[in-house]
C-alpha cells in the first residue's frame, strides 16, 4: 500500500502473460483482474469527454468515472458490478498530477458500493454515457495520503 508502481509494474504484479501498459486507458480487465489508474487533478486542456472528475469523498470510498461511451449495459459494466459473483478483483492506483511522472500510488483493492449511468460532454457539447461507481476501499486511506490528494 502507498508504494509507487508504474502501468507495466501492475502488468507483471498482477502476472498478465505479456506487458498491456500501453493500452490501458484509465483501467483495464484482464484475467480476473481490474486494475484502475487515475490522475486526480487532470490538466486543463485535454479532451472534456476525459475531463472525468474522479473524487475522495471521504478516506474509505472514491468516486472513479469509467472511460466516456460505457452504459450500464456494457460489458465492463455489468463485469464490475458483479464483481462478486465472477471474482473480479479491482485495484486502484492514484497520482496527483501528470506532473509526479508515470507512477501511481497504490491505494488497495475497492468494490463498487453504488453506481449510476450519467453522462458527460465532449467537446462538441454532446453528451456521452458514462458510469459513475462509488468505490469502497478495502482499508481507510491512511490521513497523510488522504490529505496529499485532497488538498
Amino acid at each position: 500500500m502507498y508504494q509507487k508502481y508504474s502501468r507495466k509494474d501492475v502488468c507483471r504484479l498482477l502476472n498478465w502473460e505479456r506487458d498491456d501498459s500501453s493500452t490501458i486507458y484509465g483501467y483495464k480487465i484482464k484475467n480476473g483482474t481490474c486494475p484502475i489508474f487515475v490522475t486526480y487533478e487532470k490538466k486543463e486542456n485535454i479532451a472534456s469527454s476525459t475531463k472525468y472528475e474522479d473524487q475522495f469523498i471521504n478516506n474509505r470510498v472514491f468516486s472513479w468515472l469509467t472511460r466516456s461511451r460505457v452504459s450500464i449495459e456494457s460489458t465492463e459494466t455489468q463485469e464490475i458490478i458483479h464483481h462478486k459473483e465472477n471474482g473480479l478483483r479491482i485495484f486502484l492506483f492514484i497520482k496527483k498530477s501528470d506532473g509526479e511522472g508515470t507512477d501511481f500510488y497504490y491505494m488497495g483493492k475497492v468494490k463498487p458500493i453504488v453506481w449510476s449511468e450519467t453522462t458527460i460532454k465532449n467537446d462538441n457539447g454532446k453528451a456521452l454515457p458514462i458510469m459513475n461507481f462509488q468505490m469502497e476501499l478495502e482499508h481507510s486511506v491512511r490521513n497523510d495520503i488522504y490529505d496529499y490528494f485532497t488538498r
